[in-house]
Order: C-alpha cells, then sequence, then structure tokens
C-alpha cells in the first residue's frame, strides 16, 4: 500500500508538471486564459505544488491584476519559503502597489536565500534609491555589478547615488563603465 501511495504521489506531481510546462508555453505566446487553465489543472492534481503558484502570480501580474498575483506569490511561499524568485516577484508587485516597505522586505528575503542573486540586489538598491537611502543603495546595487558585471542600470543607478552622495569621482567612474557596456552592445548589434 505504501510504494502504491508513493507511485500514484509521483505519478500526480508529473502530471502537474506538464501542465505547468503548459501554462509556461501559452503564458510565453500571450495565451493568458489557456496559462490560467492549464494551472488550475495542476494545481487540482497537486495542490501544493509551489512552483504553479509561482506561475499564477506570473500570469496575473501579465494581466495587471495585482492583487491576485500577490496572493498567488503568497501562497508559493507559504510552500516554499526558500524561493528567492517567488520572493522577488512578491516585492515588484508590492512595487506596482506602491508598497516599498513590503517590496523591500521581499528583496531581503530573495537576497537572503540566494545571496548572489544580481536582480535582487539591483531591486533592493533601486528601492533604497526611490526612498533617499543612499548608502543602502549603493551597497545593493555595487553587490548587482559585481554579481552581474553587465547590468547596466545598476551602474546608472549606482553613479546617480554617488553624485548624491558627493562622491564625484566613484560616479564618473561608474558612468564611463556604463558608457562602454552601452558601446559594446551598440558594436555588437552592428555585428549581426
Amino acid at each position: 500500500m505504501m510504494k502504491r501511495t508513493a507511485k500514484n504521489r509521483l505519478s500526480q506531481q508529473q502530471v502537474a508538471g506538464d501542465y505547468l510546462a503548459m501554462a509556461q508555453k501559452y503564458r510565453h505566446s500571450g495565451q493568458h486564459k489557456k496559462a490560467l487553465n492549464a494551472i488550475r489543472v495542476a494545481l487540482n492534481v497537486w495542490p501544493k505544488f509551489a512552483k504553479a503558484y509561482n506561475e499564477l502570480g506570473l500570469v496575473h501580474r501579465q494581466l495587471g491584476e495585482s492583487g491576485e498575483a500577490i496572493s498567488a506569490y503568497k501562497k508559493a511561499l507559504r510552500l516554499n519559503p526558500g524561493n528567492a524568485t517567488t520572493a522577488l516577484n512578491l516585492g515588484i508587485c508590492y512595487l506596482y502597489e506602491e508598497k516599498e516597505d513590503a517590496a523591500i522586505e521581499c528583496f531581503k528575503k530573495a537576497v537572503q536565500a540566494e545571496p548572489r542573486y544580481a536582480y535582487a540586489h539591483f531591486n533592493l538598491g533601486s528601492t533604497y534609491f526611490d526612498q533617499a537611502r543612499y548608502d543602502l543603495a549603493v551597497s545593493h546595487l555595487e553587490k548587482a555589478i559585481q554579481y552581474d558585471p553587465h547590468f547596466l542600470a545598476a551602474y546608472e543607478i549606482c553613479a546617480m547615488a554617488y553624485l548624491i552622495l558627493k562622491q564625484k569621482q566613484k560616479a564618473q567612474g561608474l558612468f564611463k563603465k556604463a558608457e562602454k557596456i552601452k558601446r559594446q552592445a551598440r558594436l555588437k548589434h552592428v555585428a549581426r
């Protein structure tokens, strides 16, 4: 009996995974209603499928339904509290709702779960920048640059923070690096 239950659970997870993959394809092609239906089937088959709740949040976010997205991301995090991507996605939704403090807490969770997550550091740093907390902004924007040296927006916002902090030399260095990245991108595009 025990083997049969474990085998049945594995089969349910495989079916739910297949429906999740289908939902992702639908979302990528802009077929949001079909994506929602596929996610609902996945969650009916496996109600504790954190990745399906994350996908549900992505679909709702693309539809501009922040409240529904927040609810889905919260369910995903309850099932998988250490998922940095879900924490980041929830934080982004809180930014849409203009709830910066809640967003910051989510970005902190993302960074705690994945300390080298450049995009989470960027979001945390840029939100601190928006709150005029420039020292904290610089700290996280520099980490975003460290973990992703081609993260153009991180260079630019960090440079602006340095200007505000009256550290002109550091700002100029970051602006020069940003220009170099832009130039390389243009040359890469022309070379095709």
